[in-house]
C-alpha cells in the first residue's frame, strides 16, 4: 500500500515530516490476549505529545497516511494501528463487539507503554474511545477528539438524529446484504456517499482497496452491534478536554445530531468544518492537520467553545 502523500503532487511522506529519516517507522505488531495480532506504526521521535489516531469502520490505518507525518513533523510522537478485521491485522472469527475493540485499544497502549495520551477517533474510532473510558476510565488518556459520528445511531423513542444510512434493523440488514453480496460496489459507493470536497481518483481508489482488505462478514457483524449502542449517558462523565469536529455537510449524519456530542462533554469544543462531509480529514486536510497539531501540542488556548473552519 502506497502512502496517500504519494499521490499528491510534490509531496512525499519524508518531504511532509521535513525530511526526517526517523520520521516513520516500518510496521509492527502487537497480540493482545486472544491472541488476535494488530499492525501498528509509528511516526515522529520519542519524546512528544503521544497521538493515537484510531480509523473509522471499514477503513484502515492509512486513511491517516495525510495526518500523521503532519502531526510528527510538529513534534508529535504518532501510533496509527489497523483495528481487527480491518488492513493489515488479524480477521478472527469472534470479538466483533466495540467493547472488544476497546479492550484492543487498551492493550496497544500498556504493550507499547504510552501515556498521556490524545486519542483520535473517525467514525466508529470515536465509539471505540467512549467504551475505553467506560471499561477502564480515563487511565492514560490525557484528552481525546472525535470526528463526525452521532452518539447513537440507530433511532430512539427520544432520538432521531442518528445515522442516514443505518438506523434500525430493516437498514441494518440491506447494509450487511449489500456488504456480503457486493462488497466492491460497497466500497465504491462508500467513497462517493462521505466526501462533498472531491477527492483525486488516485486517492479514492487507494481508499477502496484498503476498504476491501477488511472482512465484509466480520463487518456486518460489529455494525450491528455498534449502531446500536447509546453513548449518551456516558459523555456527561467524561473529565478529559476533549475535541468535537462536525462535518456540516455529513451525509452520514446529521450536523446536529453530532454537535451533541460537543454539548454532552462538560469539557468539550465543537468545530464544524463548514464545506466538509464525513471524511473531512481527508477533505480539508490542512485545516484538520493545523487544528489537531494545536490541540495535541497546545490544548485549547482560549479558544471559542463553537469554531467554524
Amino acid at each position: 500500500m502506497n502512502s496517500l502523500l504519494s499521490l499528491l503532487p510534490g509531496k512525499s511522506p519524508a518531504e511532509a515530516a521535513h525530511g526526517s529519516p526517523a520520521s516513520k517507522q516500518q510496521d509492527s505488531s502487537v497480540t493482545c490476549s486472544d491472541g488476535c495480532k494488530l499492525v501498528w506504526q509509528k511516526y515522529g521521535r520519542p519524546g512528544g505529545p503521544a497521538v493515537v489516531l484510531i480509523h473509522g469502520w471499514s477503513g484502515s490505518r492509512h486513511y491517516w497516511d495525510l495526518t500523521a507525518p503532519y502531526l510528527a513533523s510538529h513534534g508529535c510522537c504518532v501510533y496509527t494501528y489497523d483495528q481487527r478485521f480491518h488492513g493489515d491485522s488479524d480477521k478472527p472469527a469472534w470479538g466483533f463487539h466495540v467493547a472488544r475493540l476497546a479492550a484492543d485499544l487498551r492493550e496497544l497502549l500498556v504493550q507499547l507503554e504510552l501515556i498521556d495520551v490524545t486519542v483520535v477517533g473517525a467514525s466508529m474510532g470515536c465509539a471505540v474511545i467512549w467504551s475505553y473510558i467506560e471499561l477502564f476510565g480515563e487511565d492514560r488518556l490525557k484528552q481525546a477528539c472525535f470526528v463526525d459520528q452521532a452518539p447513537l445511531q440507530n433511532v430512539a423513542a427520544d432520538w432521531k438524529w442518528g445515522s442516514t444510512g443505518c438506523y434500525d434493523l430493516a437498514s441494518l440488514t440491506r447494509l450487511q446484504c449489500k456488504l456480503q453480496s457486493d462488497f466492491a460496489g460497497f466500497a465504491k459507493d462508500n467513497g462517493a456517499f462521505c466526501t462533498s470536497i472531491p477527492l483525486a481518483p488516485e486517492v479514492t481508489r487507494v481508499l477502496e482497496q484498503e476498504t476491501l482488505r477488511a472482512d465484509p462478514n466480520a463487518l456486518a457483524q460489529l455494525m450491528a452491534d455498534h449502531t446500536a449502542i447509546d453513548w449518551r449517558p456516558l459523555l456527561p462523565r467524561i473529565a478529559i478536554p476533549c475535541l468535537n469536529v462536525v462535518g456540516r455537510k455529513s451525509a452520514v449524519f446529521p450536523w446536529y445530531g453530532v454537535e451533541v456530542v460537543g454539548k454532552l462533554i462538560p469539557n468539550c469544543h465543537t468545530v464544524f468544518f463548514e464545506n466538509a462531509n464525513h471524511w473531512l480529514y481527508l477533505e480539508e486536510p490542512d485545516k484538520f492537520n493545523k487544528l489537531l497539531s494545536d490541540f495535541a501540542t497546545a490544548g485549547f488556548l482560549h479558544t471559542s467553545k463553537v469554531l467554524h473552519l
